[in-house]
């Protein structure tokens, strides 16, 4: 079983190609990414690790091939049990095709590349998208390696429908980000910076904008605000069923009516209220103002567009 393969491509499109690969072989996989002295050192360990995961795959990044010449009994070994994938940038050796056998160029065309992804997925589920989704597509997900993960939520979502619309590519994507500010929130509220900035920087390869984000940011404050100030409706954190039932009754009785009603926690769907309410729990109301007053400040300067709105909005987000 010769699992190692030879893919020339580019660096830009590096991080795409790779987990494009890499889900031949496994649907969540493990990469041990490794280039210039570091590559001596990866096969070796790996290749003397007694368990490794089903899911890891050994890349290794522009290697020498004289250097892979030398550890070519460890690569015998590795390659019976997981997969090993030699990366070029540049028109590989005779030597490096020798230890692969075969040479795959990578579609140095991000746009071509993930039309062909995206056509080849969709019809595994007979399913289609059209020119505007696609699109849209391209515009709201920069991140490559998680391409499959968002086509499967659409698949989803679309259910029987055989043409997926921009629509349905829109709402999905919010649905994504939405779900995503209350992790990053659930994130702030147990203080874990290093989630935090992950989080943020998913939103920003998914191309979400700086503006897009504060806004976003500003509003879940403003309703976890509302959220806190009926804890008073539950004596102690209620289920879904027993929080669904007591919300939808309370807003029964409320007679304001508004036409913005995204913006009233009421007027949000129970589930996603459920969630807000969680989070609110988690945080004092004080931090929730005091992280308001910073977004207030940052506003002005990210309107300006000055090229280090993400860093002030990075060191905003580490303030807390």
């Amino acid at each position: 079983m010769n699992r190692i393969m030879l893919a020339v491509g580019t660096k830009e499109n590096m991080t795409g190609d790779l987990h494009a690969i890499a889900q031949k072989w496994t649907n969540d996989p493990k990469l041990l990414i490794a280039t210039g002295k570091e590559v001596k050192t990866a096969v070796i360990n790996t290749a003397s690790t007694l368990f490794l995961s089903e899911n890891t795959v050994l890349v290794l990044v522009d290697p020498d091939s004289s250097l892979l010449g030398s550890l070519k009994s460890q690569l015998d070994a590795l390659k019976e049990r997981i997969p090993v994938i030699l990366y070029t940038t540049s028109p590989p050796s005779e030597a490096l095709k020798d230890i692969s056998g075969s040479v795959s160029l990578m579609e140095k065309d991000k746009a071509t590349r993930i039309r062909k992804n995206v056509l080849t997925f969709l019809k595994q589920y007979d399913k289609k998208m059209t020119d505007k989704a696609f699109r849209v597509l391209m515009e709201r997900i920069r991140n490559e390696s998680i391409l499959e993960s968002e086509l499967m939520k659409i698949v989803n979502y679309v259910g029987d429908k055989t043409n997926i619309d921009s629509k349905d590519i829109q709402a999905i994507v919010a649905e994504t980000h939405e779900d995503s500010f209350i992790t990053l929130f659930d994130a702030i509220a147990g203080m874990d910076k290093k989630e935090v900035l992950s989080i943020f920087e998913n939103l920003i390869e998914n191309g979400v904008h700086i503006l897009a984000i504060h806004s976003y940011l500003v509003r879940q404050i403003r309703l976890l605000l509302q959220a806190k100030d009926i804890e008073g409706l539950f004596k102690t954190p209620p289920e879904y069923p027993a929080f669904s039932r007591t919300f939808g009754k309370w807003k029964e009785g409320l007679e304001l009516k508004p036409l913005e009603k995204k913006h009233y926690f009421p007027y949000q769907k129970p589930y996603y209220a459920h969630k807000l309410s969680k989070v609110s729990r988690k945080t004092t109301k004080q931090v929730f103002i005091a992280f308001l007053e910073i977004l207030t400040m940052l506003d002005t300067h990210i309107k300006k567009g000055t090229r280090y709105d993400r860093i002030r909005l990075e060191c905003g987000l580490l303030e807390l």
